[in-house]
């Protein structure tokens, strides 16, 4: 996404605000996700008493 955006920047400077708001959004959607897999692994070692990694 990143490299995508790079380029788009580069080809159109006036996405330059927009294409960094994105990568902003893109950043805290994959910290979040993040955060809602370690729920989910302590929820599943409360049901069943098992320490599983679901990141895998």
């Amino acid at each position: 996404m990143l490299q995508d955006l790079l380029d788009i920047m580069i080809k159109d400077p006036q996405t330059v605000a927009r294409a960094l708001e994105l990568l902003i959004v893109a950043r805290h959607l994959e910290r979040a996700a993040d955060h809602l897999t370690n729920v989910c692994e302590r929820v599943v070692y409360m049901v069943t008493g098992e320490m599983r990694e679901l990141n895998v």
